[in-house]
């Protein structure tokens, strides 16, 4: 199994123990290509358009999947949007990414979700899998999850959502789940019609 170019998506304030012991977990058992945004990379000082362009011109459009790393405060996160949103497009210049979640340890007991019927051996292998249908249940069951990934769950998009304790406890499901969401990445359509998020929450 071949190693695939990561963007990590988090929460830089609240996350970035987690963001840090991933890429520790990667060092370990080399399970990707680490093509994240490092702390101090973009000026803070740009407008929200110019750091925009700048992760979707000079760091997503270089990796294959997106990796969201989903705690309490992840979908009230403007610059989060931005990359999930850039993730979903498709162009020449920007091809579109697989999408992996992961559900941090601060929303314990969130539901996780697989992309297809081998992922679901690999996120929990023993559990009891339910079919959700409509927008309301899905809201219920993902309270943290951002608005855009909601959208696609509900048009039966596949992107797989795993817990922290599996990732932590078997690392190289991560790189399982990683190469699945590389291999659709081309055939998946996205809904990216939502508008980009201009504020935090």
């Amino acid at each position: 199994m071949d190693k695939h170019k990561v963007f990590i998506s988090y929460h830089h304030l609240n996350d970035q123990f987690y963001k840090e012991y991933l890429l520790d977990l990667n060092k370990k058992y080399d399970l990707f290509d680490d093509y994240s945004i490092r702390d101090g990379e973009i000026d803070d000082s740009l407008s929200a358009e110019s750091i925009r362009i700048k992760i979707r011109d000079e760091y997503i459009k270089n990796a294959k999947v997106l990796v969201l790393l989903c705690g309490k405060e992840t979908k009230k996160r403007k610059h989060i949007d931005w990359e999930i949103n850039a993730a979903m497009f498709n162009t020449d210049l920007n091809p579109r990414l697989g999408i992996v979640v992961i559900n941090l340890p601060s929303i314990n007991g969130s539901w996780i979700r697989a992309a297809s019927d081998e992922e679901k051996d690999i996120i929990a292998p023993l559990s009891n899998w339910y079919s959700i249908e409509t927008r309301e249940d899905y809201e219920d069951k993902y309270p943290y999850m951002p608005t855009r990934i909601i959208d696609n769950f509900v048009k039966k998009v596949p992107i797989s959502v795993i817990s922290w304790d599996r990732v932590q406890s078997r690392p190289e499901t991560l790189k399982e789940l990683v190469d699945l969401a590389f291999k659709r990445r081309k055939t998946i359509s996205y809904d990216h019609s939502r508008p980009i998020r201009r504020n935090n929450s």
